[in-house]
């Protein structure tokens, strides 16, 4: 007398096939979106930073957020015009971060960067941050006071963006 049941071969074959099945249907789970937030905290360190050595060294600095090269770099304002030359604080070169050029930002993408000031000034670029810490745009000798900003970071299909505070400078990410 035969006993009715599957044998272990028919098992394996439907298991194998859920399998390939399950692999197709799942969304890529397995992405890394620690590369993400890896650059939204460098960013907002940076703006901490320049923030921060505004206040201390009482010149204005401030950061050049590259949508084009995806990068931002953090710079003084001894006179009129932006000088490159601040150094990150631990590694001692130049204060850039080109997210393109370190394995832990790669494939990170500096989506848009909006920056508006009072009198409808906006720059799309650059930020600066004035000996009391507060964010302004310099033209022309005078300065225009940051009313809304944000900066969004992308990978994959998610998205960080930065919000810097008008009148405190504070950075939130999101």
């Amino acid at each position: 007398m035969r006993q009715a049941g599957f044998s272990f071969i028919e098992i394996m074959i439907v298991i194998i096939i859920l399998g390939i099945v399950a692999a197709v249907a799942v969304p890529d789970l397995s992405a890394d979106f620690s590369k993400l937030d890896t650059a939204a905290e460098e960013f907002a360190s940076a703006l901490r930073f320049a923030r921060a050595e505004a206040i201390k060294t009482n010149i204005p600095h401030g950061i050049n957020a590259d949508t084009a090269n995806n990068q931002l770099r953090v710079y003084s304002l001894p006179a009129a015009t932006p000088t490159y030359t601040v150094y990150h604080p631990i590694d001692k070169k130049l204060y850039t971060i080109a997210l393109n050029a370190d394995s832990r930002t790669a494939d990170v993408s500096l989506v848009s960067v909006s920056f508006a000031f009072s009198g409808g000034f906006s720059s799309t670029s650059l930020l600066a941050f004035n000996t009391n810490g507060v964010p302004k745009f310099n033209n022309s000798g005078r300065d225009y006071m940051l009313t809304s900003a944000t900066i969004t970071l992308a990978y994959k299909n998610q998205q960080r963006i930065l919000s810097i505070a008008p009148m405190t400078g504070r950075v939130t990410i999101q």
